[in-house]
């Protein structure tokens, strides 16, 4: 009966009956749940933990949270049309980026071909000028050996032949006739090529010139500017100006510009430096404040009744009245 007793059931007013009694149990309990373990956490939870740090979609979210403040900006541009007219368009702020850089790009390019174009054409006319001096000294040097060859007589030689033997006389004037036809065919072609070499050098300075003016027009610098250049040039370091009439390299001239307008400014910093030191100084100002209180307070008196003749003369002196 007791064990029977001992093992009843409790009853809910028991259970609270006990809970006030013993606040202690429920603690516990809620501790003892809460006790650590020593064992490491299982595979499947740190998977599932760094599936969820690692989530692709949380990058989807930042790149949609940040979109492209370039997208939406449009810009009007005006092109030429097919048939050459003006064709305004509108293009985004992406499509204008990259027509720029395929200008640039572009750009780029063409000048460095140009630039090679241009190295290689003064190769081939180096080539060529050195090819007709060749040819124009082979030339001469051939017209010499032909006439020293030839033995032709003297007008003194031919004269004594034609009295002495009429008939060798003709023979050796045929004979002279044709061997200066063959000079003077000879001088003929040399001079020909060494007037082409000529028109060439000539055409070339004429093309280097227009490239130098070229670099020059986009620099803003025109002929009577130019002029003011070799003239200031010419009178700050002494250089003759029969010197810049080949010149035609844009460098050298803008290196002469910078130069010249150095001069020049060193030129006004010292006229002004004169012109302040010649100036009549200004007169300097006092930095001792001016002490307006006895004034106010002789006002003030005298506005009440209760000056004195010295506040009176103090104040006609003042004012001159």
């Amino acid at each position: 009966m007791d064990g029977q007793a001992e093992m009843a059931p409790l009853s809910a007013d028991d259970v609270a009956q006990f809970l006030i009694d013993n606040p202690e149990a429920d603690g516990a309990d809620d501790q003892q749940e809460q006790v650590p373990t020593d064992e490491p956490p299982s595979d499947e939870d740190t998977d599932e933990s760094k599936t969820d740090d690692d989530s692709p979609d949380d990058a989807d979210d930042e790149s949609d949270e940040q979109p492209d403040p370039t997208s939406g900006r449009k810009f009007k541009v005006t092109v030429k049309g097919e048939d050459g007219a003006d064709l305004e368009t509108e293009v985004d702020e992406k499509e204008l980026i990259a027509g720029y850089q395929r200008h640039a790009d572009y750009s780029r390019k063409t000048a460095e071909l140009a630039r090679r174009e241009e190295q290689a054409v003064e190769i081939v006319r180096a080539k060529v000028s050195e090819a007709q001096n060749h040819y124009v000294q082979q030339a001469q040097m051939a017209q010499a050996l032909v006439a020293r060859l030839a033995g032709l007589c003297s007008p003194e030689e031919m004269l004594e032949l034609s009295r002495q033997d009429p008939a060798a006389y003709v023979a050796e004037q045929a004979r002279q006739q044709q061997v200066h036809s063959m000079i003077a065919g000879l001088q003929n072609q040399w001079q020909q090529e060494q007037f082409r070499a000529q028109q060439g050098q000539q055409a070339a300075l004429q093309q280097s010139f227009a490239r130098c003016w070229g670099v020059l027009g986009h620099e803003g610098i025109d002929k009577p500017k130019l002029q003011h250049i070799f003239d200031s040039y010419s009178k700050y370091y002494g250089i003759s100006p029969e010197r810049f009439a080949t010149l035609n390299d844009p460098a050298v001239v803008l290196s002469m510009r910078d130069a010249v307008a150095y001069r020049e400014l060193q030129k006004k910093k010292t006229e002004v430096t004169q012109k302040a030191t010649a100036a009549p100084r200004l007169p300097q100002k006092s930095n001792v404040p001016r002490n307006d209180a006895p004034d106010k307070k002789r006002v003030e008196r005298l506005r009440s009744g209760r000056g004195s003749r010295d506040d009176l003369a103090a104040f006609i002196a003042q004012h001159n009245l």
